[in-house]
């Protein structure tokens, strides 16, 4: 349980023991404390340059990913492993919350996780603040800060609330006290900004492997905590009109001055791997696809049938499998609707029993960054150039300057999916146009308008590389289905620990998405409900 782990990050040397009114300490030269492990520089700076990896798989590993991928419908997938069906079965239900949930480690590993990395950087940077000399100080207070800004954030994404703590919090003062995720994620901004300002005002590398597990210099890092300060500004909202409120001149900002390639640390087997990526691509006993496959509410858009209208009008526990033509060459060839497209493949098999809901199957299969082993020793792709220009042309539409939006959804449109231009207007109003208005009502199945253009683009440009990105957008868009959760509660054995009774989200209960309603229009645009 965090609250107690936070006292004793490091193995404290001192274990207590309480019995009644009497308290008794005892030493340990075996188990030495916080300030004598941190004395010792090359201690404090492993702490620094391992920061990034021990914050590296909650956010790309099973636990969250998995759940928020098949709650946002961009992966779909009937097994239990790591809590999908549970959680993306229709109609939705409360997140089950109890210590003795059988996949609780969806909330409870990336929150220790995530407190673990901030109490690790945290005494790190009080070891630098002591005078304890490193190979160069100012470098590894700038990863410091960038770490610290990421754990804080990624909590605030996740969770509905978490503990605030730095450097400077007193532990033996007061226990520290949660924290609702809008000043979760006000730190966590402020601690990227930090770790902007010492990187472009000194000069460092950051060696490879480990650290950032790229070559990088101090001008990079700097690029690199923009480009994730834009992604976690946006991200944050849990509603439309929060997603409204967002300080979008800002993310822009943080755009333009952000990364100018994409961010693809590089795999090391056994040591730095990406899960999310593995189970996407998984192929096993020549069966592709074998663990998670793409949803049809992610390709359906840009099905040129009315294959997808049927699917959707359908009844949820009616629905089925079928086969989808689509101009986008990134979904399969031309004039090879059962090919292979750049990014998804196409399979008859099916991997879930139908007693679990057909609507979870799906022919469509993830290939983009490779199958199989590929995920353990190739480049990751975790922030894109693509994410921060449809990032960007997001921002632009909000603020009115949709025109400027216009060439930064072609970029991937015409290159990747080989789709005619967009204009102000949308995408060209033809047959089989891409994509296509696709929820109930007197619009469905007529060509989107550009901001469905930019929905669309951003979601297929993004399967595989941040699902906490896809759930963000779906839920800041209102388009997760109605009653999922927006956010993860603290976890049951945290609310042991502090004594407070289990809550939890969706499926009615506070915190629930609404109704889907994503195709409506922020500012006025043509097509536009």
């Amino acid at each position: 349980m965090f609250v107690r782990r936070l006292l004793s990050p490091l193995a404290l040397a001192s274990v207590v023991l309480l019995a009644g009114c009497q308290e008794l300490t005892v030493a340990n030269p075996n188990e030495p404390d916080r300030t004598r492990v941190t004395g010792q520089p090359a201690a404090t700076e492993a702490l620094i340059s391992s920061s990034f990896g021990v914050w590296w798989p909650w956010a790309q590993h099973y636990y969250p990913t998995q759940v928020l991928s098949t709650v946002a419908d961009e992966m779909t997938n009937a097994f239990a492993d790591y809590g999908e069906v549970d959680a993306s079965s229709e109609p939705r239900t409360a997140y089950n919350n109890s210590s003795q949930y059988t996949r609780e480690a969806v909330n409870r590993d990336p929150w220790n996780g995530l407190h673990r990395v901030v109490s690790n950087v945290n005494d790190a940077l009080a070891a630098l603040s002591r005078g304890v000399p490193v190979a160069d100080s100012l470098r590894a207070r700038a990863v410091a800060r960038f770490v610290q800004g990421l754990a804080h954030g990624y909590l605030a994404l996740y969770f509905d609330s978490a503990f605030v703590v730095t450097e400077l919090t007193d532990l033996n003062e007061a226990q520290p006290v949660l924290q609702p995720y809008s000043v979760v994620m006000d730190t966590a901004l402020s601690e990227l900004s930090q770790a902007i300002a010492i990187a472009q005002a000194n000069t460092f590398s950051l060696p490879t492997p480990g650290w950032l597990y790229r070559a990088m210099t101090n001008q990079d890092l700097a690029r690199l905590a923009h480009s994730y300060r834009a992604r976690l500004r946006a991200s944050v909202a849990r509603s439309r009109s929060e997603r409204v409120a967002v300080d979008w001149n800002q993310v822009v900002s943080d755009i333009d001055a952000g990364v100018v390639q994409d961010f693809s640390p590089q795999a090391i087997p056994e040591v730095f791997v990406d899960n999310y990526k593995r189970l996407l691509g998984r192929q096993r006993a020549g069966i592709p696809g074998d663990f998670g496959r793409i949803d049809y509410w992610l390709l359906g858009p840009a099905d040129s049938t009315n294959g997808f209208i049927t699917w959707v009008n359908t009844a949820v526990a009616s629905r089925v499998r079928f086969q989808l033509r689509s101009r986008d060459r990134r979904i399969h060839p031309a004039g090879t609707p059962g090919g292979i497209g750049l990014y998804v493949g196409y399979t008859t098999t099916n991997r879930w029993a139908d007693s679990r809901g057909t609507y979870h199957q799906t022919r469509y299969y993830f290939k983009r960054f490779g199958v199989n082993t590929a995920w353990q020793d190739s480049l990751l792709p975790a922030l894109t150039l693509a994410e921060m220009n449809l990032l960007k042309a997001e921002a632009l539409i909000r603020l009115n300057r949709a025109a400027e939006a216009v060439p930064l959804i072609n970029l991937t449109r015409v290159a990747n999916g080989q789709l005619p231009p967009v204009t102000i207007d949308g995408p060209p109003d033809v047959a089989g146009c891409v994509p296509r208005k696709v929820m109930p009502g007197a619009l469905q199945g007529t060509c989107g308008s550009l901001w469905d253009a930019l929905r669309y683009e951003k979601r297929i440009e993004m399967i595989g590389v941040a699902a906490v990105v896809a759930f963000a957008d779906a839920r800041g868009w209102q388009a997760l289905v109605e009653n999922s959760f927006v956010h993860l509660p603290i976890p049951g054995d945290e609310l042991d620990v502090l004594r407070k009774p289990y809550y939890s989200h969706g499926g009615g209960q506070g915190n629930s998405a609404p109704a889907p309603d994503p195709e409506r229009c922020p500012v006025a645009l043509n097509r536009c409900p």
